[in-house]
């Protein structure tokens, strides 16, 4: 089930270790995959093969993981409805907005506009009445959205136009999708278990990109390089399958208010990444962008106040994991 509480300061101090161990490696793992994504994208492979392939290899591990859960026990008809749509949501919408936008953009700026997911998330819970809009809410939305805009205005540091806008522009369906997705999921995350709810839900996500799949589909591993491949097994294997269980282990020993913080290292180390990577430019409207998103974010969600309160602020930690 979702934790509710940080957890107690007599843990075991081996399974604190594992946590933080945990989510160090899904962190750098997550930040990754945006030049993963990146670099397949550059090498000719279609945004849409791109995600079925990830989630093809991720498939049986989400199947294994249901099965060895029980499934979803109790899972009523309005349930089962609720989690389909979240599932494609996160899968289809997620990844082919992502995919799709950063064939336009670097990885870097793409992994800024994704950051804003937990942001995005605040403000749907609070346009349904999810959450009660409170003053750092405001001020730091206020500032996570400048940042995204210095980003999509400014990112690349090319003039403003049409065409440098156009991928930050088409990768903010991610972020969206991934709201949509939490804000969804939200009533059926204290009747289920996390890991098999997020099992279920890539399942049924994955089902819906079988409508993409077309003869490219079958030549990204038949005809691909080894590298290509790599990259694949890299995305479905470490990203998506083992990332999302990490990012459990690590919600489970530490709690979701302790566990969230390493999420805000995600966005500047994949533009790091990018930079090293692919050789991305790192400019000083990236940078402010950055600090903007990232910061704004921690503002909203009350960690730079430490006054995280124990509803929506709980569960947008148990759901910021990153879906990238």
């Amino acid at each position: 089930m979702v934790a509710h509480s940080d957890v107690d300061p007599c843990v075991d101090p081996v399974v604190n270790l594992r946590a933080h161990l945990a989510l160090a490696a899904v962190v750098v793992v997550w930040a990754g995959s945006f030049s993963v994504i990146k670099a397949l994208l550059d090498d000719g492979v279609a945004a849409g093969d791109v995600a079925l392939w990830r989630y093809a290899v991720a498939a049986p591990g989400f199947a294994l993981v249901l099965w060895r859960a029980g499934g979803l026990p109790g899972l009523t008809r309005g349930d089962a409805l609720r989690a389909a749509s979240a599932g494609v949501l996160v899968v289809v919408g997620y990844h082919l907005f992502l995919n799709l936008g950063t064939e336009h953009t670097t990885s870097g700026v793409a992994a800024l506009v994704v950051a804003l997911a937990p942001g995005m998330t605040l403000a749907l819970s609070v346009a349904v009445g999810l959450e009660r809009l409170r003053p750092r809410h405001a001020v730091g939305l206020g500032i996570a959205f400048a940042g995204v805009a210095v980003v999509v205005g400014l990112g690349t540091g090319d003039e403003l136009s049409v065409e440098s806008a156009k991928g930050p522009l088409i990768v903010l369906g991610a972020p969206l999708s991934f709201a949509l997705y939490n804000v969804l999921l939200k009533p059926l995350l204290g009747r289920y278990d996390l890991l098999a709810l997020t099992a279920a839900t890539s399942l049924v996500g994955t089902l819906g990109l079988l409508p993409l799949v077309r003869p490219s589909t079958v030549d990204v591993v038949r005809d691909g390089s080894a590298a290509t491949v790599a990259l694949v097994l890299y995305l479905g294997v470490l990203a998506t399958f083992l990332g999302y269980i990490a990012w459990n282990m690590g919600l489970r020993g530490l709690g979701p208010t302790r566990a969230v913080t390493y999420a805000y290292a995600i966005p500047p180390l994949a533009v790091l990444i990018g930079a090293v990577a692919l050789d991305e430019p790192v400019t000083s409207w990236i940078v402010l962008g950055a600090v903007l998103v990232v910061g704004g974010i921690a503002v909203a969600q009350g960690v730079v106040s430490g006054r995280r309160s124990g509803s929506v602020g709980r569960w947008l930690s148990a759901s910021s994991r990153s879906a990238s």
